[in-house]
């Protein structure tokens, strides 16, 4: 029998067999602080139990078969069992033990239950079923649905700014790839509190669109608001009119900016550094008043550098001037969109790492997702 000395090893296999020993060890060490952890909370609450002078005392252990983590499956863990005057439970009966991450893989990149199953065997080393997986997304499903049709309390938000995100829907069979648009309202509340209230998947920022969009909210108890953030399409305003016409609209300052920007001369760095400081002092005056007169001064020196810019700002003043009737120390939230603009760059990074959406329900529901476990990680 000869043995091949020169013979090499594969790389990848030696990588795989060293991963595997690794992972071995740490659901091993995982698995000892988890037992460890469950021990010393039993004992803390039986101390504190007898302080208190109630009957709390140690009621064996319970065995958990198989724990699905996002570092693999945990099989025969111990879990402590405490007892009152009933059973004391230590943890939730049942948990979504590292999901998220499946469901997102399902929602967004749109794997199949199926293919769910083999990733989560291939990169996670666990065993879920594809009735598990179907139960997690109808669960969320159901949360989001929740979510986007709980009734708004009267009165809660002063303003709502909306904006939309364009997307893109994936090419299937009966469609080629097509973009689309998500349009999203935050609510404001008074002090500057925010939250996102609604969302509707559609095809372009049409004022049908953007109607359903408020309609929405009327009918769920938004039936009065001050103010409208929006960039300053006029389906925007058209719709809000409908909806709501006691409301005032105000144009975000930042779209505002880069249209009048776009209108001057090429300036050099300093002179363009000196425009833009100059223009984003105005909205920092304490009142409508000083903002009119800083704004006049602002024409003034700029008239001759760039007058095509300073006929569009005169103009369009009153479109801006609105936020100024709210609170000085909250309403910088209400002269942009930038609430919605910073949630959407964040969705983006987070969309980017997915082939796209196959249709206004899914793009809806993706969203849905993302805003749940946002609010999830902030509790």
């Amino acid at each position: 029998m000869t043995v091949c000395l020169n013979k090499r090893l594969s790389l990848r296999e030696v990588t795989e067999q060293a991963w595997r020993e690794v992972q071995g060890q740490a659901r091993a060490m995982l698995k000892r602080s988890i037992e460890g952890l469950l021990q010393a909370e039993r004992d803390r609450r039986v101390a504190e139990g007898q302080q208190r002078g109630e009957k709390v005392y140690r009621w064996g252990y319970t065995v958990r078969n198989c724990w699905t983590t996002l570092w693999g499956s945990l099989e025969q863990v111990r879990v402590p069992r405490l007892r009152g005057r009933e059973e004391i439970g230590l943890i939730e009966r049942y948990e979504r033990h590292g999901l998220d991450e499946i469901l997102f893989a399902l929602t967004v990149g749109g794997l199949s239950q199926r293919k769910v199953v083999g990733w989560v065997g291939r990169f996670f080393g666990g065993r879920l079923s594809p009735a598990t997986i179907g139960g997690v997304l109808e669960q969320a499903q159901q949360q989001v649905e929740q979510r986007r049709n709980e009734p708004i309390p009267p009165r809660r938000y002063r303003a709502v700014v909306v904006d939309g995100i364009y997307l893109r829907y994936r090419r299937s069979v009966s469609h080629a790839a097509r973009k689309g648009v998500l349009l999203v309202a935050v609510g404001v509340r008074e002090g500057g509190g925010f939250d996102v209230l609604d969302w509707l998947g559609a095809s372009g920022e049409s004022t049908e669109e953007y109607e359903a969009l408020f309609t929405r909210l009327w009918q769920r108890g938004l039936e009065s608001v001050e103010l409208i953030v929006s960039d300053g399409l006029v389906s925007v305003v058209s719709a809000a009119q409908t909806v709501y016409p006691a409301a005032r609209h105000q144009l975000c300052l930042a779209h505002w900016f880069r249209n009048l920007e776009a209108l001057t001369p090429r300036f050099p760095w300093f002179q363009r550094r000196k425009f833009r400081r100059e223009f984003w002092w105005i909205w920092d005056a304490e009142n409508e008043s000083q903002a009119r007169e800083w704004a006049r001064r602002f024409c003034a020196r700029w008239r001759w550098a760039a007058p095509e810019m300073v006929e569009k700002f005169q103009q369009e003043l009153l479109r801006v001037l609105a936020f100024f009737a709210f609170p000085a120390p909250w309403r910088h939230r209400l002269r942009t969109t930038n609430l919605g603009e910073g949630w959407f760059k964040h969705l983006r990074r987070y969309l980017s790492r997915f082939p796209g959406c196959r249709n206004t329900e899914h793009s809806e529901h993706i969203l849905g997702c993302f805003l749940l476990a946002a609010e999830e990680m902030h509790r």
